[in-house]
């Protein structure tokens, strides 16, 4: 790989301070979802993480894509479709790791307000400023672009920026 960019490597204990900040702006907020679906697969970790930390035991994902490894190859896309009774009439909460363009939060939530949702909001644990799509909720705001390195897909990261 030729091209040059600045990178950030995250940690567990990290992440787990960023799900915290957002539940506590959840429950500030007074929103009180029914069920969390969080954006496969980078959203599973914060997903689960607030499902414990605001008393959810509703969990459920949606699979949407536009990136290949680290590369934006294609159009957002759904790849999995949420079956429609998982969020008729609940208030939702869309989950992902972080807003890079906002295309997948956009769509997801779309998406989750066509299956018959009553009420969505979203969140994720960090927000680009190159994000079109501001999240209701964010643990962290970088306004530099960075490729954020998570620790759930570090070694599928470190692959790619090696090729």
């Amino acid at each position: 790989m030729s091209e040059r960019f600045r990178c950030v490597l995250t940690t567990w204990d990290y992440m787990d301070r960023l799900c915290r900040k957002v539940a506590e702006q959840i429950i500030d907020d007074g929103f009180e979802p029914e069920i969390i679906v969080a954006l496969a697969r980078g959203g599973w970790f914060a997903g689960r993480v607030l499902c414990d930390l605001l008393g959810l035991d509703d969990l459920t994902s949606l699979k949407i894509e536009h990136y290949v490894g680290i590369r934006k190859d294609k159009e957002v896309e759904i790849r999995y479709p949420l079956l429609e009774e998982s969020v008729s009439r609940k208030r939702v909460l869309v989950v992902d790791d972080i807003a890079n363009t906002g295309e997948s939060l956009k769509k997801a939530k779309e998406h989750v307000i066509e299956r018959g949702a009553s009420e969505v909001k979203t969140a994720t644990l960090q927000l680009l400023s190159s994000s079109r799509f501001t999240p209701d909720y964010f643990g962290e705001y970088i306004e530099e672009w960075a490729w954020i390195i998570f620790p759930w897909n570090f070694v599928e990261d470190m692959i790619e920026l090696i090729k």
